[in-house]
């Protein structure tokens, strides 16, 4: 066989290969394992021929695959809300549009009652808002009112202060009026009781208790009336009362009218009701109209201008194609090898020979046994999508979770197993072979990393190889491919 037809072999062997492995920047490995398919010769095995390969040193990664389906997010499919008739429209697949941009809409002709009435109102409640944020008209009127009472208080307040000859603490005087006013109540109440008893007879006893009980309630509240004057220096008659009634009445409308100010000051209740009035019949229009929920790119279609729809027929199909994410299954042997971060490549079945850099964006806290194995979530969100890589792409996402710059490494069929442990046939210096038990790292699909033994970089190593007939089904390995090509190798 020609060289140059055995290199192009290899490397349309390379070209095959779904999982990436980096060995070597790439190149290191198609010429290592060219080396050894150029100098093809016979081997003395038995059952087969030897093939040499040579230990060496780069990097390497442990990658985790899994099938998955590309989508978009957001990504949302748009359906119509109310029958009618689509108006003419100009919108096509691949249009980028904006957040609450109105994308179809159905003839006024056909909408219904509930839909024009609330276009009606929709401007007036709009107007409102509008003037509850940038118009102070309630918040003046209210400050007006608020002086104006402010003021009328002095005066009231001058009144009521002029009966307080002996200057008591105002303190004093208004807990004198307080308990006057509890005694009052309790002779009122008396006096209701007495007087529901007047149909009995004078000498009744149940009527001379009641008087009883009502003159001295009658006794105790003129005590406390003497008491209230007795502070103020002068007799609380219904001069005094009056004005300190209204010097009370004119100081709760202060109050209240503080507090309607205050409201006014602060309008954010009225504003938020008026904002949900607004948004009511917005939602209402909206009924018959498809409106973009976010920014994002037009993926399809389904309406026809002059088509006669009814509620709940598919309309438009809006993805955010800036951000592309792949959610695949990893089982509870594997994923506690994955963490948020870690660098993932993509390969699309759409898309031969094209790789994508993607990254861990998030893992599930818990797990699922829906296909009757525990699995987990992954998403992975792809970083340098380009206009080719579409939703629902079926994608190989190959998570890297573990990578050696400067690793020793042996062809993978260069392994055996004896005695329970692995170990590799080294060529000696005088051309025998002998078995090195080797300590195991990362393994790749072709190489595997050497942590513990006594093999060094350069080294040689024997692989025995079975015969193979040129049309038996192709393997995938390199020692496959080494047969496949050649048939053997020849100790160097």
């Amino acid at each position: 066989m020609k060289i140059e037809k055995l290199k192009t072999r290899i490397v349309e062997f390379y070209k095959t290969q779904k999982k990436w492995v980096l060995i070597g920047g790439g190149i290191l490995s198609v010429l290592i394992l060219a080396a050894v398919l150029i100098n093809p010769g016979n081997g003395n095995a038995e059952n087969g021929t030897t093939a040499y390969v040579e230990v060496t040193t780069g990097p390497i990664s442990e990658s985790i695959d899994v099938v998955g389906s590309l989508k978009a997010v957001p990504s949302i499919t748009l359906t119509w809300e109310s029958d009618g008739i689509v108006s003419p429209f100009d919108l096509e697949v691949g249009d980028r549009v904006e957040k609450d941009a109105v994308l179809l809409s159905l003839e006024a002709s056909s909408l219904s009652a509930e839909i024009l009435q609330a276009q009606a109102s929709l401007l007036e409640a709009e107007i409102e808002l509008e003037n509850l944020k940038v118009s102070n008209t309630d918040l003046h009127t209210a400050a007006q009112t608020l002086a104006d009472l402010e003021y009328a208080l002095i005066d009231y307040e001058n009144d009521r202060d002029y009966w307080n000859y002996k200057g008591t603490s105002w303190d004093s005087i208004e807990q004198s009026r307080t308990d006057y006013y509890a005694k009052l109540q309790i002779q009122w109440e008396k006096e209701r009781a007495y007087d529901a008893l007047l149909d009995l007879e004078p000498d009744d006893p149940e009527r001379l208790e009641a008087y009883a009980e009502m003159s001295e309630a009658i006794l105790e509240a003129d005590k406390y009336l003497h008491y209230l004057s007795n502070k103020l220096g002068v007799y609380y008659d219904h001069a005094v009362e009056t004005d300190f009634i209204e010097y009370d009445q004119a100081l709760g409308d202060v109050e209240q009218a503080r507090n309607e100010y205050n409201r006014y000051l602060d309008q954010s209740e009225e504003i938020a009701a008026a904002e949900a009035n607004v948004q009511a019949l917005q939602n209402t229009v909206d009924m018959g109209q498809i409106v973009a929920p976010f920014e994002g790119t037009v993926t399809d279609i389904d309406a026809v201008s002059g088509e006669l729809i009814a509620a709940g027929e598919t309309a438009v199909r809006i993805d955010n194609l800036e951000t592309l994410m792949v959610d695949i299954y990893v089982s509870e042997v594997d994923i506690n090898k994955i963490k948020p971060g870690q660098r993932a490549l993509l390969t699309f079945d759409a898309l031969p020979d094209q790789e994508y850099a993607g990254v861990v964006e998030s893992i599930s806290s818990a797990g699922s046994s829906d296909s009757g194995v525990v699995e987990f979530r992954v998403s992975v969100v792809v970083k340098d999508a380009d206009e080719a890589v579409r939703p629902g792409f079926t994608t190989v996402v190959s998570i890297i979770t573990s990578e050696i710059e400067n690793a020793l490494l042996v062809p993978s069929q260069a392994i055996q197993t004896q005695n329970g442990e692995a170990v590799v046939m080294l060529v000696n210096g005088d051309g025998k072979i002998s078995a090195v038990a080797v300590e195991l790292g990362v393994a790749s699909d072709i190489y595997t990393q050497v942590i513990g033994g006594e093999l060094v970089n350069g080294d040689q190593l024997a692989i025995s190889l079975s015969n193979t007939a040129d049309g038996d089904e192709f393997d995938p390995s390199m020692m496959g491919q080494m047969k496949k090509i050649n048939g053997g190798g020849k100790r160097p």
